[in-house]
């Protein structure tokens, strides 16, 4: 029995350790992942997401990043990579602090041999000069007439694969206990609001925490030639008796992180209310976004919408057509509305 368990161990241990077990698993991450850019997230676009065929969503093809056979993938990764550091540990450390010596000139290559002329102690105190004056690691022992040595330049550039194995292990292990145990959320927030965190609308994970977020303001800035430098939000935290407790500005790729939950400003929008048949509705239209045509009901009229270009003065452009006819068209700043053919009205809220 304990000789079939260890033969066991054995062939997992083995399994683990090699590195066309390691290449299969990359490969098939490569295409779950590539699943994943391919079919809209619902983390990233919910809407899209609720349109993908049922069995996709079934399969869990558009949440695939937080789904149990991705985490199972990269924790057999993350083992492979363990195993496979802890087996090369040994020989990194020998090649780096005892290598090992020659045991005759069988054992040395025939084109790296040379024959030079001088006494044993003659020759073995050069050796040790010029070596060691050119940053080699020497190692001698005597032997039988004479004696053995070898020099290593660069030993540490053993460790090159070792290091690169060990920080692949770290991040795929910080990104699983992240993906099990935290959470991952969209919130929609205007300027001058207090919204309280655990109305973040959570992909995955469960909200804990019970501080606001409050957004004092966002601006885009721009560089003197006119291009656009960044998008800048001012953002405060407010605890529960309403004090601000933290105040940061954040902008794209310079997050914040409060009480161990990290905010990335993820997209900017244009909130839009339609007056239509004694109605209201209102959206988020964000940016690089646009509605595509959409007839309103009863008429003929068919309206696309989309982000202005102006990046100075915020707000959104619109069409209108009969048919396929284009019968209005123009840009809405923010604060103002437009009446389209007399049958409804537009109005850029902010």
């Amino acid at each position: 029995m304990e000789k079939n368990s260890s033969s066991y161990v054995n062939k997992i241990w083995n399994l683990f350790s090699s590195m066309k077990f390691g290449l299969t698993l990359l490969g098939i991450i490569a295409v779950t992942a590539g699943i994943g850019t391919v079919i809209p997230q619902e983390a990233g676009y919910p809407a899209k997401a609720e349109g993908v065929n049922i069995i996709w969503q079934a399969l869990g093809f558009t949440h695939i990043y937080n789904t149990f056979y991705f985490h199972l993938l990269l924790g057999l990764l993350c083992m492979n990579l363990v195993v496979c550091n802890v087996q090369r540990f040994k020989g990194i450390y020998h090649r780096t602090f005892r290598p090992n010596l020659p045991e005759g000139l069988s054992s040395i290559p025939q084109i790296v041999r040379c024959e030079l002329e001088g006494s044993n102690s003659g020759l073995k105190q050069a050796l040790q000069k010029t070596l060691r004056a050119r940053g080699y690691f020497l190692m001698m022992e005597d032997s039988k007439g004479g004696w053995n040595s070898v020099g290593i330049k660069r030993r540490w550039g053993n460790w090159g694969s070792f290091l690169t194995h060990a920080a692949f292990i770290i991040l795929i292990f910080g990104a699983l206990i992240g993906s099990v145990n935290g959470f991952k959320g969209f919130l929609f927030a205007s300027v001058g609001t207090i919204n309280p965190i655990r109305d973040i609308q959570v992909q995955k994970g469960r909200v804990t925490e019970n501080f606001s977020v409050k957004i004092n303001s966002f601006e885009p800035r721009f560089l003197p030639n006119g291009d656009r430098d960044n998008w800048y939000t001012d953002l405060s935290i407010i605890d529960e008796k309403g004090a601000e407790v933290a105040r940061r500005i954040i902008s794209t790729n310079h997050p914040f992180t409060y009480g161990g939950v990290t905010f990335y400003q993820s997209a900017w929008a244009v909130k839009t209310t339609l007056e239509f048949d004694g109605q209201k509705y209102s959206d988020n239209m964000y940016e690089g976004t646009s509605t595509g045509l959409f007839k309103l009901p009863g008429t003929d009229i068919s309206l696309n919408f989309g982000i202005g270009r102006n990046l100075r003065q915020p707000g959104i452009y619109y069409q209108a057509r009969k048919g396929s006819k284009q019968v209005q068209e123009g840009q809405i700043p923010a604060g103002q509305t437009v009446d389209i053919q007399g049958k409804c009205k537009v109005t850029v809220e902010g």
